[in-house]
């Protein structure tokens, strides 16, 4: 494993290690809180080692070969097209009334788990497609 990767685990499983610990925190201090200012600080401290992930993966985007940008560059288009065509797809289902609407705020918080959910997915087909090519 190349030094860019080691430093992204070195940075990665220690902020979604916080994410977890932070977001079991915080649902469980919401129920005891009162007033909009500090149930926001509250529900939004997990999102603060989220940026850190995210900040993690720009750096070893940056920091990697151009092949492997090329493969994430790839992953992350169609990730973020399937995605999007996904939420698009709901979207129209829903306007139609074809399927039951969620809480707008269940549809909110599952965007960026499932962009990163199909990058992981994608880059794997990436990976596997360029290694088919070799």
């Amino acid at each position: 494993m190349r030094a860019v990767h080691k430093r992204y685990l070195r940075e990665f499983f220690p902020a979604m290690f916080a994410y977890v610990v932070l977001l079991f925190l915080s649902v469980g201090w919401l129920k005891t809180l009162e007033g909009t200012p500090a149930r926001a600080i509250v529900t939004l401290l997990p999102t603060l080692p989220v940026a850190f992930v995210i900040r993690a993966m720009v750096r070893v985007i940056r920091d990697q070969d151009e092949f492997e940008r090329r493969i994430d560059l790839e992953a992350i288009a169609m990730a973020g097209g399937i995605g999007g065509f996904g939420f698009f797809t709901f979207g129209m289902l829903l306007h139609a009334h074809v399927v039951g609407a969620p809480p707008a705020e269940a549809v909110a918080t599952w965007v960026l788990p499932v962009l990163m959910g199909l990058f992981g997915i994608t880059k794997c087909a990436v990976r596997w497609h360029y290694r088919g090519d070799a």
